[in-house]
């Protein structure tokens, strides 16, 4: 059998694109990070499995609704080609049945990534005129995927620090755009994905900022919503704007965004706005765990519970927890378990998802140590 056999049939057994990719790319860091040269067995194997899911994903694109599920086609596409560029040293050694299979993939791709081949278009390459700014928004406006539109926000934030080269004319178009879809959002009943884009709609709006954004972003702070009035808060911050006491306090109150928002009122020299109640250390280092672990590479939301342990010291400073989670991205083993994690002053945040009973002790203190000894 050849080394990548089992791994490969369980890929072609899961059911989420998103997962496919994730466990492909445990093939390619193995030889990418070990620089380990496959073997003839090994690269037929694995070109013969990329073509055939090639061919698969050619036949099933065109079906699919949502652009969500077809993101997620098109990030285990790029997976799949990684691994082609790991086979052929050169794109001749490719035959060409193979090579047509891969020019008619990347044609259905490039068009459905629309939005996205114009953002670089205009940002990457510089194509920032006028006409190229109104043909993307023309674009975008008849879409009804929430999904997709967020593809723009996105984008942007990607070449933000290009966005302020844009022309004038230009960036009052992306201004106007973005504020009529605020607009939109306000007046609706945000579902997810609508909240995700007013969310990253209010970032990019710094970049763009204006009276009218102001105003929006204003009223976007009337919502109550942790996450955009974060945003909110902190594009107002930039563009000089006051943000209120209660807006402050409910930030403070959000363990996701606490560390986030003392950090930010830190910049504006402002940090005597932060409750002090929410200001001592320990609260902090756990609002900066917290957050970590609602990365989607981590947990993808809060943890179900989390509890400070204490604090050692060994170069810098480290706060510990342990915190329980059922996210879907823990095994059997540690879904449900006491966890450990930390926060150093530095900022550094982490956690191995080591299992807190193989590290307890009888005191509260050994644990510590136990922790300090392995871990960290």
């Amino acid at each position: 059998m050849a080394t990548f056999s089992a791994l490969l049939e369980n890929i072609r057994h899961l059911e989420k694109h998103s997962e496919k990719a994730q466990f492909l790319a445990v093939v390619l860091n193995a030889f990418q990070n070990k620089k380990t040269k496959l073997s003839k067995e090994d690269q037929n194997e694995l070109t013969e499995f990329a073509f055939s899911e090639f061919r698969r994903l050619i036949s099933i694109l065109p079906t699919v609704k949502s652009y969500r599920e077809k993101d997620e086609i098109f990030g285990y596409a790029d997976q799949m080609y990684g691994i082609i560029m790991l086979c052929y040293a050169k794109p001749d050694e490719i035959a060409e049945e193979d090579m047509n299979t891969l020019r008619t993939l990347r044609k259905m791709i490039d068009k459905e990534r629309f939005v996205e081949n114009a953002i670089d278009d205009i940002f990457g390459q510089g194509n920032n005129g006028k006409d190229d700014v109104e043909r993307l928004l023309c674009a975008l406006t008849p879409l009804k995927d929430e999904y997709q539109k967020g593809q723009l926000y996105q984008g942007m934030l990607h070449y933000q620090q290009n966005i302020r080269n844009l022309p004038a004319d230009s960036k009052a178009l992306f201004a106007d755009y973005i504020s009529s879809e605020i607009k939109r959002y306000l007046d609706s009943e945000p579902e997810d994905d609508m909240v995700n884009n007013l969310e990253l709609a209010c970032d990019v709006s710094r970049y763009l900022i204006n009276d009218t954004l102001i105003s929006l972003l204003k009223d976007v702070l009337k919502l109550g919503r942790t996450n955009v009035s974060y945003y909110a808060a902190a594009t107002l911050l930039d563009a000089g704007q006051s943000v209120s006491s209660d807006v402050i306090a409910m930030l403070a109150e959000d363990l996701e965004y606490a560390a986030l928002t003392y950090e930010l009122l830190k910049k504006h020299g402002l940090t005597g706005c932060f409750p002090a109640e929410f200001a001592s250390p320990e609260y902090l280092a756990k609002s900066d765990m917290v957050h970590w672990l609602t990365y989607p590479t981590e947990l993808g939301k809060q943890p179900d519970r989390i509890e400070y342990l204490g604090k050692v010291k060994k170069k810098e400073e480290y706060y510990i927890f342990r915190f329980v989670s059922h996210s879907d991205t823990l095994d059997d083993e540690t879904k449900g378990k006491w966890l450990i994690g930390w926060s150093s002053e530095e900022g550094g945040t982490f956690s191995n998802f080591d299992l807190y009973e193989d590290y307890a002790q009888d005191t509260v203190e050994k644990t510590l140590k136990a922790i300090k000894k392995k871990i960290l």
